[in-house]
């Protein structure tokens, strides 16, 4: 069909938004950690799954080294998001807490969004645009 795009495949995706040959979970997910000061981003891309969620989980776990109050999570990469995954989320979100720091969920695709508001995470996860 003319004028209607295919959706895009997992690694055109990633493609997109410039995460190639970045740290991966089997060809899942990927991530890049970004520093600033004690400003910490993790941005995450492709799809938050059950084959993914620990990858996920321990990427957040090595990234949380330093101290700060703020640790963002940019997910505006990622595809797909299922409720195992939305469990990693929490999980991840408990984690941050207990160090003392606050997590925020930037930057969510509609689809991801529309997940955490199903699920109400985002009453729970300061979740930003």
């Amino acid at each position: 069909m003319q004028g209607r795009r295919q959706p895009l495949t997992r690694r055109e995706a990633v493609q997109q938004h410039g995460y190639g040959g970045l740290a991966m979970a089997g060809d899942l997910l990927q991530f890049k950690l970004s520093k600033n000061g004690t400003a910490e981003t993790l941005f995450v891309a492709g799809e938050l799954d059950i084959s993914s969620a620990p990858a996920f989980e321990h990427a957040v776990s090595q990234a949380l080294g330093g101290q700060g109050q703020e640790f963002r999570v940019d997910i505006s990469g990622l595809t797909f998001m299922d409720s195992t995954g939305a469990q990693a989320l929490v999980r991840v979100h408990k984690h941050v807490e207990r160090l003392g720091r606050q997590l925020v969920v930037a930057s969510p695709t509609p689809g991801v969004r529309m997940v955490l508001e199903i699920l109400g995470l985002d009453q729970v996860i300061d979740v930003q645009a």
